[in-house]
């Protein structure tokens, strides 16, 4: 597709399909302009007098919904259309992150992802797990704790049991 001007209010549009078009700038009584195409004698598209090309209306303008003007991450914002058609600002609040693990940082399963100031409204059993460690720890590193620390008291056992093997041996 191919533009050339010609004269100050006339454009010329060649396509593959449609040789020759002319846009012809047209101004109104009321001075708003518009486009018309005008087709020349050996094009083959067909004219339409209904074919004209209006510029859109300027962009509707949006006021803030709140008194803070920065653009910052937790004044996050987007624009939504009214069921009156109208713009809006719609302001987003963050996105909530789930609790995680202390020891390998995993989300934890059983706990609401909430942001900080709603877990007061939420009753406990959204909060925590019932479980040794619930709501702190994943189901993984409480079974290791409870083996560690199993095998911690085993070991003091068995140098307890060899220190008095070892004594009874001297005697």
């Amino acid at each position: 597709m191919t533009f050339q001007r010609v004269g100050t209010r006339r454009l010329t549009v060649e396509t593959p399909s449609h040789p020759t078009v002319f846009l012809s700038f047209h101004t109104k009584p009321n001075n708003d302009p518009f486009v018309r195409l005008q087709q020349s004698t050996h094009s083959p598209l067909p004219f339409s007098p209904k074919l004209a090309i209006h510029p859109s209306k300027m962009a509707q303008r949006v006021t803030l919904r709140t008194r803070n003007p920065y653009n910052t991450k937790s004044n996050r914002r987007r624009v939504i259309k009214t069921p009156g058609g109208k713009l809006r600002y719609l302001h987003i609040n963050k996105l909530p992150t789930a609790p995680k693990c202390g020891d390998c940082h995993v989300a934890l399963p059983g706990v609401k992802a909430l942001r900080p100031r709603e877990y007061a409204n939420v009753s406990k059993r959204h909060k925590t797990v019932q479980r040794a460690y619930g709501g702190s720890r994943c189901a993984n590193c409480v079974r290791t704790r409870v083996i560690r620390a199993f095998l911690v008291e085993e070991a003091k056992i068995v140098k307890n049991v060899i220190k008095a093997q070892a004594k009874a041996a001297a005697k």
